[in-house]
């Protein structure tokens, strides 16, 4: 499983971190030149390379953890619990939403250095200025629904290579 994880997505050296949020808990980076695509009949600019992460990850700094998944679940900095109930879900909620516009503003031009994985489809993201991206499956069911992360070229509307709990997928 590790070569052909790294074989995949060994394209994305070299590219640029274009944009990265969440649908739901669902982490979505894009990655590489921007490219117009047409999706459900309009034409929309995106990153030609999409990774979508389904378990748990995080992104690094040396000894500090930037971001991660867990943020999902925490409040942003702004949250008065006397005033708010706190619903996770609700863009700019939570933690992450916060976290991840600071990273994606202030750390400017994130470019992919070096990427690996490991035998049951973890992957270590080396980003420049010394950040990491780590994504860790953390799930034992080892059936085909349950996704631990995807990769896929929107420009060139190729299968998805999926990460299961049974192995590798192509869709």
């Amino acid at each position: 499983m590790k070569e052909k994880i790294k074989s995949q997505l060994v394209r994305l050296v070299g590219l640029k971190l274009q944009y990265a949020g969440r649908t739901s808990n669902l982490f979505w980076l894009g990655i590489g030149d921007l490219v117009k695509i047409n999706r459900r009949g309009r034409i929309e600019e995106t990153a030609e390379y999409a990774l979508h992460i389904q378990c748990s990850w995080r992104i690094t700094l040396g000894n500090k953890i930037i971001v991660a998944s867990r943020d999902f679940y925490s409040p942003n900095s702004q949250w008065d619990e006397k005033n708010e109930d706190f619903d996770w879900d609700i863009k700019g909620n939570n933690r992450f939403d916060e976290r991840i516009n600071t990273f994606i503003k202030d750390y400017g031009q994130i470019k992919v250095l070096q990427i690996d994985s490991d035998e049951v489809g973890g992957l270590n993201v080396t980003l420049s200025g010394n950040y990491k991206l780590e994504v860790f499956p953390d799930s034992s069911e080892d059936d085909e629904q349950n996704e631990h992360w995807r990769f896929f070229n929107r420009k060139e509307n190729s299968p998805h290579f999926i990460v299961t709990g049974n192995g590798i997928e192509k869709v």
